[in-house]
């Protein structure tokens, strides 16, 4: 390491000279000088960092794994971090790819797309494709050398048995949710044909555009189409009994100065992006908070400083199964006038809000509407009731512009 300690500082010197007085012919060889160096430190970096994650350096010393003491002690991102260890883990069992490395024949954006191609054939392909891909990428970029990867492994899956494909799809099936900064969860994964030919014709259904007033692009209708599926999953016992018919419970937690200032206005004030609440940990405004309550047993946690409870409250809105029945029987799917949903992928709301309105929770007050209705009530102008003949009656209220 007192080596690499010696780069740093001639590394520093080097960098403390300005390039703009230098002229062509030398700077051009400068450029080239810190691209191969570049190069030869991105392999030592790797060899090194396959060291520490061998022995547990980053554990030992820091409390973290390597990849998260990447992350979070040296700044790097997670798809960084899991790129320099694949192609770190993969030297011992690669010679071929380590010498050429460590020689600075490439970099390590192109042995990260080798390693993950290698991985995928088969024990007999490894040697003499990890062989062929390392001499192209004396003279390729990363990204022809990322297309060159995948042809090497379509023309693997073309030698290959049907039943020796059908295993290895299953075996490289995946599926990862991540929550984003801002509360979002972002879906990463592969299925298997039989599961993505299931997953396309549950959604594509849903996924219809809903009248005229539904603006939303294809991709945001696939999402909701999906969200609507797991909201549905959430109804069958067979397939998760522990919810036993009834809604999953969602605790609201807010401080309690926050609460009473945020909830005392609420049905005037217009949407805001504040109010302090949190689902499960997640930011969100009181009115999409509100809109969840609709079809779940919400617990308001009001909490003050930072442990001490003060009232877990009641849950008293949730539909109880003999108004659900009644209400599965008395509507055909979502009430909105000429929406096409049917009824297992909908949510009971409150025509009159159980919290704003003080609406009760029984069968002339409830209705079925789809996750897309239900949300342009709660977020949109329009409002929605039953009249006299208890027909269903939805209308666009006038916004004021002034």
């Amino acid at each position: 390491m007192r080596a690499a300690h010696a780069v740093l500082e001639a590394v520093k010197a080097a960098a403390s000279v300005d390039p703009h007085g230098v002229a062509d012919e030398p700077l051009l060889a400068d450029l080239e000088a810190i691209l191969e160096a570049r190069r030869r430190l991105d392999a030592y970096l790797v060899s090194a960092l396959q060291s520490a994650h061998v022995r547990e350096v980053t554990v030992d010393l820091a409390g973290k794994t390597t990849k998260w003491w990447l992350v979070c002690q040296q700044r790097l991102s997670r798809a960084d971090a899991s790129r320099l260890l694949a192609v770190a883990t993969a030297l011992p069992v690669r010679p071929q790819l380590a010498d050429a490395l460590a020689a600075g024949e490439l970099s390590v954006d192109h042995a990260a797309p080798i390693v993950t191609t290698l991985a995928k054939l088969h024990p007999e392909e490894k040697d003499v494709s990890e062989k062929i891909l390392i001499e192209a990428s004396h003279d390729l970029d990363p990204d022809v050398v990322k297309r060159l990867c995948g042809r090497t492994l379509q023309a693997s899956a073309n030698a290959e048995g049907a039943d020796e494909r059908r295993e290895r799809q299953h075996g490289s099936r995946y599926l990862t949710l991540v929550e984003t900064w801002l509360g979002m969860t972002r879906i990463e994964g592969m299925l298997t044909a039989e599961q993505g030919a299931a997953l396309r014709a549950a959604i594509e259904p849903l996924a219809a555009r809903l009248g005229s007033d539904d603006d939303r692009s294809s991709a945001q209708r696939r999402a909701d189409a999906l969200g609507t599926l797991a909201h549905a999953a959430l109804g069958f016992d067979s397939l998760l009994p522990e919810f036993n018919g009834e809604q999953p419970h969602v605790n609201a937690v807010m401080a309690y100065d926050p609460l009473v200032d945020a909830l005392r206005p609420f049905a005037d004030k217009p949407i805001t992006d504040d109010g302090g609440f949190t689902i499960n940990g997640t930011a969100v405004t009181p009115h999409t908070a509100r809109m969840l309550a609709c079809d779940a047993q919400i617990i308001p946690v009001v909490m003050r400083g930072a442990s001490e409870v003060l009232d877990i409250g009641r849950a008293t809105r949730i539909w109880p199964k003999p108004i659900r029945k009644a209400l599965q029987l008395e509507d055909n799917g979502c009430g909105w006038p000429d929406c096409p949903m049917p009824l297992w992928a909908c949510h009971i709301h409150h025509l009159a809000w159980w919290n704003r309105d003080h609406g009760p929770t029984s069968t002339t007050n409830g209705v079925h509407l789809c996750g897309f209705h239900h949300w342009l009530v709660h977020n949109k102008p329009w409002t929605i009731r039953r009249n006299h003949t208890g027909r269903i009656e939805v209308a666009r209220t006038q916004v004021s512009r002034t």
